[in-house]
């Protein structure tokens, strides 16, 4: 279960899977609140409190290394499933990030949400030249329920960690391993280049209303809407 404010007025951790987390000493963050992302796992002493997976294609294709014994101090947070099933492009079939998998019960620390927009469908979250964020009046957190998240954001990390740290309570929100690049800490073959449609304003407008701020930590400063701040002054400050 994910209990709503449960860290509330406090500060954490996102931490992306981007290339750039090689250059991040992680040991920092020992006593912080952290949310991982994805395949953050394959970091070598490195465990979130909390970890997010949006895709249940990475969840099938990757399920040995997400779920794992490290975690058993921390939370799943997943989505998994979808209510759209059978409009626009979130199918049934094979290759459909909606489609929703079986997960062990041994494993009772799993929070799972269902992919849902306002409008009934999902389509065309980009532009052809996949340049640019499309649909962006269709993002939302649910912070009622925490029951349903959207793909009208640019990543896992706008779409579900951070719709999850504003539900638990946090009022600031630092990022960290997010390059916004198509390469991994993991990878072994590099892909240049950047996603160049991942941004944060829709973000920001939503943060603004339930007063949460939100800094970019990485050393890359890759998101120029957002305040950057080196790590270790953020770890050194009272709080």
């Amino acid at each position: 279960m994910v209990e709503k404010n449960l860290h509330k007025g406090k500060r954490c951790f996102i931490v992306g899977t981007g290339s750039s987390l090689d250059d991040i000493d992680l040991s920092l963050l020992k006593d912080e609140i952290t949310i991982g992302i994805n395949l953050i796992l394959l970091k070598e002493d490195f465990v979130p409190n909390y970890l997010c997976v949006a895709d249940t294609q990475v969840l099938k294709n990757h399920y040995n290394v997400i779920f794992s014994d490290k975690m058993d101090n921390g939370m799943y947070v997943l989505g998994n499933g979808c209510e759209l099933t059978g409009r626009g492009n979130c199918t049934d079939g094979p290759g459909s990030t909606c489609n929703g998998i079986q997960i062990d019960p041994r494993y009772k620390n799993v929070y799972t949400l269902k992919h849902w927009e306002k409008s009934g469908i999902f389509i065309d979250h980009i532009d052809d030249e996949r340049t640019k964020l499309l649909k962006t009046d269709e993002y939302y957190m649910d912070m009622d329920e925490f029951k349903r998240f959207t793909s009208y954001g640019g990543s896992t990390i706008d779409n579900l960690a951070i719709p999850l740290a504003v539900y638990l309570g946090f009022k600031e929100i630092y990022l960290l391993g997010c390059d916004g690049g198509w390469y991994h800490f993991y990878d072994t073959h590099k892909k240049e280049g950047k996603r160049e449609w991942i941004n944060y304003n829709h973000v920001i407008k939503m943060l603004d209303f339930y007063g949460v701020s939100l800094v970019n930590c990485d050393n890359t400063n890759s998101f120029k809407e957002l305040n950057y701040k080196k790590l270790e002054e953020v770890i050194n400050e009272n709080y």
